[in-house]
């Protein structure tokens, strides 16, 4: 028995380290750094057995988190004290990034600049948010315009780029849960907050993997090659080229946001994202390139907050994979229990008391 624990834990700590060591690029935002019109370089198709093998990982990655997650200890809920300053520092940070975006004329990223009036109107309604979150003023409202910001980028990029910052719908509703005046209502719909953030913020993680490093690789191999971050060839691993290390970072960035969306295994999940975060800027620094890094921490800061916000407070409370299955077990077991006592009751004998 110890001997499986002590090999469950081995794996679960190798799992993490991978995931910190393959993808140390995963949340360095590609489109930030690179031009749009890069040099078309080849993807991997998926019918290559590199893909393949790469898709068989992740999918044991996941299996993994699902299988591992009941048998980790489950750790008290934190004070309220300090539930309570994490969510401020979210509702802060998210204020900052919103306002220092909108003041380079951009929407919720750096690389997608408004133009024309429609733009203008969602950059000063960005900049608005920010002072509201930062003064920490008409909460609520802040978060239904955070929604129409949302809604007003995907009209003006398309769906697709939308969803790699899903992650301000996720805020969006765990502010709004959170600041329901009804005390009834609130009650009943607050519980659901942080799993709205969590569920989200995965969202936002597979959009990312897939749109900047999975389906159009090219921008992801520029990225690397440009700033040298293919640390397996320095470690003379030199068939891991630039492409096989957008792949694996792409992969990795996608199992982490599926985790978050299941909601198994999110504290160590988080704590590998929060990892990286800090790599890719320790990265930049250390090659002098401070306006990249700020660039970085800047579009980092709302999931940052999240990120501080999910180690601390978990999954949720309601909704994760492994409780659906657990009901689901539950009454499985329970229907076997009333067919079988149906059964014994039709198979035995009449007694003198029952009559013939």
């Amino acid at each position: 028995m110890r001997t499986r624990k002590a090999v469950g834990k081995l794996s679960l700590v190798g799992s993490t380290l991978t995931m910190c060591m393959i993808a140390t690029g995963a949340t360095a935002h590609v489109n930030w750094f690179v031009e749009r019109d890069a040099e078309p370089l080849a993807n991997f198709n998926v019918t290559d057995p590199i893909f393949l093998v790469w898709i068989c990982l992740a999918t044991m990655m996941v299996f993994f988190s699902v299988w591992i997650d009941g048998k980790l200890p489950t750790l008290r809920v934190a004070e309220t004290k300090l539930r309570h300053d994490f969510m401020e520092i979210l509702r802060v940070f998210t204020g900052m990034s919103f306002l220092l975006t909108a003041y380079e004329g951009s929407l919720v990223a750096p690389h997608k600049v408004a133009d024309g009036t429609f733009g203008l109107v969602l950059v000063v309604m960005q900049a608005v948010i920010g002072i509201m979150l930062i003064a920490n003023r008409w909460i609520k409202i802040a978060a239904i315009m955070m929604l129409i910001l949302h809604a007003g980028v995907t009209l003006k990029f398309g769906l697709f780029p939308a969803l790699e910052y899903a992650i301000i719908v996720g805020i969006a509703f765990f502010l709004l849960l959170n600041s329901i005046a009804d005390e009834a209502r609130r009650d009943l719909l607050k519980p659901y907050s942080v799993d709205a953030l969590r569920i989200w913020t995965g969202i936002s993680l597979v959009a990312l993997a897939v749109g900047e490093k999975l389906a159009p690789s090219a921008l992801g191999q520029v990225f690397v090659a440009q700033y040298q971050w293919n640390f397996m060839q320095a470690l003379g691993i030199d068939f891991f080229d630039d492409r096989l290390f957008v792949l694996s970072a792409g992969m990795v960035e996608a199992v982490i946001g599926i985790v978050l969306i299941l909601g198994t295994t999110v504290r160590l999940a988080v704590l590998a994202l929060s990892v990286m975060m800090a790599i890719s800027n320790i990265v930049f620094i250390i090659q002098g390139n401070n306006e990249a890094a700020l660039v970085e921490f800047v579009g980092h800061m709302p999931i940052i907050g999240v990120a501080l916000l999910l180690l601390l407070l978990g999954y949720g409370q309601r909704l994760k994979i492994t409780d659906a299955f657990s009901q689901q077990r539950a009454t499985s077991q329970l229907r076997s229990r009333a067919a079988l006592g149906h059964h014994q009751r039709r198979q035995r004998p009449a007694t003198d008391h029952e009559g013939v």
